[in-house]
């Protein structure tokens, strides 16, 4: 008898095995989880921003010459680079805050019915200024334009805050009330108590308006010329969250 039943545990034992074999769904609705208490959650995005004054501009300059031999292309570039850098110096540029950001040496080409005729060799030289003081800063970018003479390049100006780390805990703080004020509207709406976040996700930058220039500007009386006008407007630094709440 006892032989019988064991013969019988073990046969039924491979009829299980067989079946789960043979149905994966079997399986799978075995193991499925029930009642997952992190399925009963709300997510809302919140923004908040903070208006601020640059206090610091970064100015990427430089020289593009193009000679008919790569040893004048150069030698006119370093000469005309040489006297922009110089005068950043003088008007306060740390040496520090100028770094060289491109040099190249390239042919340049025309091309004609008869084929490709070679131009001449163009060298260009590109470096990354930071200006502290941005009072300075029209008289900076007209002198380094002067020192470079036609052969300068001036690619761009881009504005900052050289510590936003005041205005990011502002819109930090911000984004957040908005974000738990959403929450809040939907849990009310839906019949619910918001619980406490179980995950915040943040994303923060910075944005400002196009450059802006000045209508006129008074002449500047000691280099007979008009200053050029730059405005830095204002930057906005907005912080964007991601917060999931529990449901009570």
């Amino acid at each position: 008898m006892k032989k019988f039943n064991f013969a019988l545990l073990i046969l039924s034992a491979l009829l299980v095995i067989t079946l789960s074999a043979c149905d994966t769904n079997l399986s799978s609705t075995l193991t499925w989880p029930l009642g997952n208490s992190t399925d009963r959650t709300i997510n809302v995005n919140g923004s908040g921003s903070v208006v601020g004054e640059p206090d610091m501009a970064t100015l990427n300059l430089g020289v593009s010459v193009l000679r008919k031999t790569v040893a004048e292309a150069r030698e006119d570039a370093a000469s005309a680079m040489t006297a922009v850098v110089k005068s950043l110096k003088t008007n306060g540029v740390a040496e520090d805050d100028i770094k060289t950001r491109n040099f190249s040496i390239y042919p340049q080409y025309d091309y004609t019915e008869n084929g490709r005729v070679l131009r001449g060799y163009n060298v260009s030289n590109t470096v990354s200024a930071k200006v502290l003081d941005l009072d300075t800063l029209s008289k900076i970018i007209d002198d380094a334009a002067e020192g470079g003479g036609d052969s300068v390049v001036i690619n761009s100006i881009q504005f900052s805050i050289e510590d936003p780390t005041p205005l990011q805990a502002q819109a930090r703080s911000l984004a957040m009330k908005n974000a738990e004020a959403k929450a809040e509207t939907l849990a009310d709406a839906g019949g619910v108590r918001l619980g406490k976040p179980i995950t915040i996700t943040e994303t923060t930058y910075t944005s400002g308006p196009p450059i802006a220039y000045a209508e006129d500007a008074a002449l500047d009386a000691d280099a007979g010329r008009t200053p050029t006008p730059i405005s830095p407007g204002e930057l906005t630094v907005t912080v964007n969250v991601s917060v999931v709440y529990e449901i009570e």
